[in-house]
């Protein structure tokens, strides 16, 4: 009868060092994502801008779509007792009583100028994503 030893080959064998990580992963994965819910749904207070006149709003943003800047809209709108986030656009088009933009995100979308509280030129570094 032949002899046979059972060799066992741990992590550290190959080279692995236990930084006590490994077990305590699933309890941090389950804090981090809860922190991460808890983050998502906190409600942030954003300032409202000086309300722009018509006739400003339109000055800005026939300039931009001229020059094909990207511009920053706070909407005239209030949700949860605090305004939108400024839209980060560039104008594509206007017509019908309406203003037709790229968000930066890759969406399209309109607007109507009523709509709009106060807008002002974006940094076209900020626009491509240039900054370092």
């Amino acid at each position: 009868m032949e002899d046979y030893s059972i060799t066992r080959v741990t992590p550290e064998y190959y080279g692995y060092k236990d930084r006590k990580i490994v077990k305590w992963l699933e309890m941090m994965l389950s804090d981090h994502t809860e922190s991460l819910k808890k983050e998502k749904h906190k409600v942030t207070e954003i300032e409202p801008k000086e309300e722009m006149k018509i006739e400003e709003i339109s000055e800005v943003l026939h300039r931009a779509y001229v020059m094909g800047l990207p511009v920053a809209i706070q909407a005239n709108t209030i949700r949860n007792g605090s305004y939108y986030k400024d839209v980060q656009c560039k104008l594509a088009d206007y017509g019908g009583g309406k203003i037709h933009l790229y968000v930066i995100d890759g969406r399209k979308t309109s607007c109507a100028i009523e709509e709009i509280r106060n807008v002002e030129f974006m940094d076209v570094l900020d626009w491509y994503g240039k900054r370092v």
